[in-house]
């Protein structure tokens, strides 16, 4: 199994997960206290296998396209997935971003509530979503790229 399939696929467990505690930390204020520290490390790990995921997802499609046993339209569905992966990883350091910014900030535990703490909360959820949508259009064109040309596939 080559190494991006495997860090994809623990890209695509963390990445709804640190989206989900990023909402949740957005919208709770009780749940902060305990959400702070979990929310930075879920993001720092997204982000972390996000960026292994990248790294040998390129590996793996000059290595696709070196090998010459490729179609068009199988290197077609490929980069249209590589695609889909950086708009991932630009929405994963969004959300890094922000969680460093904001958390840490406008919507630290035990602040009372502003409306610069209602826009952060907002800025957060955008890119909470943001990730969500990217994750599952990735996984989308990742089964595409893989299956689309299977004789299984095509029915």
């Amino acid at each position: 199994m080559p190494t991006h399939a495997l860090a994809g696929h623990l890209v695509i467990a963390t990445a709804p997960l640190a989206a989900l505690l990023a909402l949740v930390y957005a919208w709770r204020p009780t749940a902060r206290r305990r959400l702070r520290l979990p929310l930075l490390a879920a993001g720092v790990l997204n982000m972390a296998l996000v960026g292994w995921a990248a790294t040998a997802g390129s590996t793996l499609l000059d290595t696709f396209k070196a090998s010459g046993r490729t179609t068009d339209g199988e290197l077609a569905t490929a980069v249209v997935h590589a695609h889909q992966a950086d708009a991932l990883s630009v929405a994963s350091l969004a959300l890094l971003l922000a969680v460093l910014a904001l958390v840490w900030w406008l919507l630290a535990p035990g602040r009372p509530p502003t409306t610069g703490a209602t826009a952060a909360a907002c800025v957060l959820s955008a890119c909470a979503l943001a990730v969500c949508w990217f994750d599952a259009t990735t996984l989308i064109e990742a089964t595409r790229s893989v299956w689309s040309h299977h004789p299984l596939w095509q029915g």
